[in-house]
């Protein structure tokens, strides 16, 4: 195969990916704005080495909030493990990331960084109570 046919593979490769992503990005994406609208409530998360501003949240069972995470500095992730919940939050000025969070029982959710952002990594936590 010639290296200009190896190349125009690799262009195509690379659009449909990116078509692709773009598809999966949208279907989320309209789920999550409906539910905020049945919520009404965004609460914004801001990561920074090593904590995560506020730390702790409080809900009330069957209540259904829009997380907002927006880092001030390098990428970080967001994990909510008994939710099923791992995103990246993507560095400074690059966006953020947001996750629908349906409070359906009552209990304590840590929620953690899930990507190495430094030596305080491990302390970077915090928790939802569900009241």
């Amino acid at each position: 195969m010639s290296f200009s046919k190896r190349r125009a593979l690799l262009a195509l490769a690379l659009l449909l990916s990116a078509a692709a992503q773009f598809a999966l990005a949208s279907g989320p994406a309209k789920e999550l704005e409906a539910g905020v609208e049945k919520s009404g409530r965004v609460i914004n998360i801001v990561a920074e080495r090593f904590s995560f501003v506020p730390s702790q949240i409080k809900l009330k069972q069957g209540e259904v909030v829009e997380l907002r995470i927006r880092s001030l500095d390098t990428n970080h992730g967001f994990s909510i493990r008994e939710a099923g919940v791992n995103v990246i939050v993507p560095k400074r000025g690059k966006g953020d990331a947001r996750i629908l969070f349906r409070a359906k029982e009552k209990g304590v959710f840590p929620f953690e960084c899930s990507k190495a952002c430094g030596a305080g990594h491990t302390i970077m936590r915090g928790h939802i109570e569900v009241e």
